[in-house]
C-alpha cells in the first residue's frame, strides 16, 4: 500500500502568502505571514512583502490588535506598492479608534496615491470619514470628486452626497432622481440599501427607512471583524435611526 503523500514544507515567501491567504484564523494567518517576512530580503520582492503584511494587518485587525494594525499598515504604505491601499487601511483602523483626524490624513494619501481605477473609491471613503468628523464642506468637495472619477458607483456617490445634504438640511436638487438611480443600481443590495434607509430617514420617512435598514442590518448580523470595523459608523447610525422609529 503506497503511503500518502506528505505536503511539501514552504519554502518561499509566495508558499508562506498562500498559507497566510488560506488561513482559518487570525492567529495562522500571522504565524505564516511572519514566516514569509522573515526570510531573506534577497528572496523577498516589493509586491510579496507588501502582501505578506497585509496579511498581518488582517490578523491584528481580526484580533482587534488594532494599534498594530495601523502600525503594520503605515509599513507597508512606506514599501511603495499599493501603497493608497496600505493608506486606506491605516485610515480606516484610526476611525475605528475614533481618530479622525488621522484617519482623514491617511485618507487623503490614499486618494493621493490611488491609480485611477482606485481614486474615486479613496476619495468618496475621504468624503465619508470627513462627513463623520463633521465636516460638510469637505466631504461634499471630496464626494464631488469621486463622482468625477467614478464609473461603476456614481449612483451610489452621488446618494451619499445627497444623505450628507440633508443630515446637515441643506437642499438637494433632484433627490427623486437620485433615490430612483440608486434604487435601479446594483448597489441598491449593498452599500446602497443603507443609505436609501439613512436618505428616507432624513426625510421622515419612517416606513421606508426601517424596511431598508432591517435588512442591511440582517445582511450584516454576522460580519468578519475586518467589516465590523469598516462599518462601524454605519451601523451605529442604522441602528440609532431604527431605535428612534421604533420608539415613536
Amino acid at each position: 500500500m503506497t503511503r500518502p503523500k506528505e505536503a511539501e514544507a514552504p519554502e518561499s515567501a509566495e508558499d508562506f502568502l498562500r498559507l497566510a491567504l488560506s488561513a482559518s484564523d487570525a492567529k495562522a494567518r500571522a504565524r505564516w505571514a511572519r514566516a514569509g517576512l522573515a526570510l531573506d530580503s534577497t528572496d523577498l520582492d516589493p509586491d510579496t512583502q507588501v502582501l505578506l503584511l497585509r496579511q498581518l494587518y488582517l490578523s491584528h485587525v481580526e484580533a482587534r490588535r488594532l494599534r498594530k494594525a495601523v502600525e503594520v499598515a503605515e509599513q507597508m504604505a512606506s514599501i511603495g506598492p499599493l501603497r493608497d491601499i496600505a493608506h486606506h487601511d491605516a485610515a480606516r483602523v484610526l476611525a475605528a479608534l475614533g481618530e479622525l483626524s488621522d484617519a482623514i490624513v491617511q485618507q487623503r494619501l490614499a486618494a493621493r496615491h490611488a491609480p485611477a481605477e482606485r481614486r474615486s473609491f479613496h476619495l468618496w471613503s475621504l468624503g465619508t470619514f470627513q462627513h463623520w468628523a463633521g465636516d460638510v464642506d469637505d466631504a461634499l468637495r471630496s464626494l464631488r470628486r469621486a463622482e468625477r472619477w467614478a464609473t461603476r458607483d456614481r449612483a451610489m456617490i452621488r446618494a451619499h452626497s445627497a444623505y450628507v445634504r440633508l443630515t446637515a438640511d441643506l437642499a438637494v436638487a433632484e433627490l427623486d432622481a437620485i433615490v430612483t438611480a440608486l434604487q435601479k443600481s446594483p448597489a441598491r443590495e449593498g452599500y446602497g440599501q443603507w443609505l436609501l434607509g439613512m436618505i428616507a430617514y432624513e426625510l421622515g420617512d419612517r416606513r421606508k427607512a426601517a424596511v431598508h435598514l432591517r435588512a442591511w442590518l440582517r445582511r450584516h448580523a454576522a460580519p468578519d471583524e475586518a467589516k465590523t470595523i469598516t462599518l462601524r459608523e454605519e451601523l451605529r447610525r442604522a441602528r440609532t435611526a431604527l431605535a428612534q422609529i421604533e420608539s415613536d
